[in-house]
């Protein structure tokens, strides 16, 4: 038996799968990254939910490990470039697991991964040319092109939440994850009501902290009149980028994925297929399918751990 390990590893959460030879979760561990610890502390404690992942699933050894990590990442070298909600710069990330495992890990980006398991068994799955963008903390984005993932010729490509939307906004306000992530949209509510105007968000709003993705869709479920214009403020900018760049590599599909998504589901993916679908040239590309996640939370583990087993047969491991 063949079994991978797939970590999808956040600035707050990780998530541990080990998969068998017909792709199913036979393990899992989860937990809090830590990430102010620094990256020793977090490289052990991924580590350790791996051993527990394997015991669940009752095995000893697996041939490869994916790591999914947030942020720009050189695949080819296993080094984390730059990934701020991590504050990790030039960290050999797969060469310190490796060390701490005795398996080989191979490492890619945390959505690069999840939209990789979406063409591959999920709501991608028959298209060679897939755009994934998934929204939450920030926004992440993945780009499937004739069947295998895009790397680049830096190996960042898909970074579609530092599109430059506004130049002339402030720093901090000009790319579309500064504007139209879960966290922005959630700033946007919250400025909002501040400023006075009615929601039933009003009690998260006076806490101070973050209004939760499960919140902000129950709130568009309800009816929420301000939530609903800024979440469609928010996905008109979000389709107008990604129409623009299915106009720029004439694509096939687009899968929308993250918390965000998976909390509130149509709610955020029809107005995006709305204005992917105005913004699109030429004509016969506004039938394009927007849709949502299948694989959910289990995308990014289950993305790591097939580029793996993907990458091992291939010799890279």
């Amino acid at each position: 038996m063949s079994i991978t390990v797939g970590v999808d590893l956040g600035g707050t959460h990780m998530q541990i799968g080990v998969l068998d030879d017909s792709r199913s979760v036979i393990g899992r561990s989860s937990g809090k990254t830590h990430a102010e610890r620094g990256s020793d502390a977090v490289l052990d404690e991924v580590a350790t939910h791996i051993r527990a992942a394997m015991h669940e699933a009752g095995v000893s050894k697996v041939r490869a490990i994916g790591l999914a990590a947030p942020g720009a990442v050189d695949h080819e070298q296993g080094i984390v470039i730059d990934a701020p909600n991590l504050d990790w710069e030039d960290l050999p990330a797969a060469h310190l697991l490796e060390e701490r495992l005795g398996a080989p890990v191979l490492l890619d980006n945390d959505v690069n991964a999840a939209v990789y398991a979406e063409q591959r068994l999920g709501a991608g799955r028959g298209h060679d040319n897939l755009l994934g963008i998934w929204i939450g903390t920030g926004i992440g984005g993945g780009l499937i092109l004739n069947g295998s993932v895009y790397h680049g010729q830096r190996q960042t490509a898909g970074e579609i939440g530092h599109v430059i939307i506004d130049p002339h906004n402030p720093l901090r306000r000009r790319e579309l994850e500064h504007q139209c992530s879960r966290t922005a949209i959630a700033r946007d509510i919250a400025d909002a009501i501040n400023e006075g105007q009615a929601s039933s968000l009003k009690a998260f709003a006076d806490k101070g902290g973050p209004i939760p993705s499960a919140e902000i869709a129950k709130a568009l479920a309800d009816g929420d009149e301000l939530t609903r214009r800024v979440v469609h403020e928010a996905c008109g900018k979000i389709g107008s980028v990604v129409g623009s760049i299915v106009t720029l590599l004439s694509l096939g599909r687009v899968v929308v994925g993250g918390g965000l998504v998976e909390d509130a589901g149509l709610s955020i993916v029809a107005p995006i297929e709305q204005a992917v679908r105005a913004a699109c040239w030429p004509e016969s590309l506004r039938n394009i399918e927007v849709v949502p996640t299948k694989l959910g939370a289990n995308a990014g583990l289950i993305g790591a751990a097939l580029l793996a087993a993907e990458r091992a047969d291939d010799g890279g491991a």
